[in-house]
């Protein structure tokens, strides 16, 4: 399949990201969370799944577009890359980060004990022995 290059995007340009930026975004999270993707896939725009590597021989890695995948897990839902990674980040700057990476987290990954992902990170468990260590 070879679509023109502007059917990878979604109109929407929240939901477009670039290969590279998903690329080190799909890292970071498998890294600070130990969440990976199951799969990514691009929608275009005429409603059609266009593989990862389809996608990387025919579109520039720099060309932003419409990526969407999967979520680690037995029954993930499909989620928008460039949007899971725009909620995770105000998450990140929210009041309530934990809690708010649980929800978004708990969405992606239905069938997942969310609270057993955030406890094998170090750095939240690092905060939860820092908070409780005073009482």
């Amino acid at each position: 399949m070879n679509p023109a290059a502007n059917d990878y995007s979604a109109p929407n340009a929240a939901q477009n990201i670039s290969l590279i930026e998903a690329d080190q975004f799909r890292d970071h999270l498998a890294g600070a969370l130990a969440v990976e993707f199951g799969n990514r896939f691009v929608k275009t725009t005429t409603g059609a799944v266009v593989t990862e590597s389809d996608v990387r021989q025919n579109a520039s890695l720099a060309q932003p577009v419409n990526l969407w995948g999967t979520l680690a897990d037995a029954a993930p839902a499909e989620v928008n890359v460039a949007q899971l990674r725009a909620s995770i980040r105000a998450a990140a700057s929210g009041d309530n980060p934990v809690g708010d990476i649980e929800n978004i987290l708990k969405q992606a990954l239905p069938s997942t004990d969310i609270q057993s992902i955030l406890l094998r990170v170090p750095v939240i468990q690092s905060a939860v022995r820092s908070a409780i260590a005073p009482i």
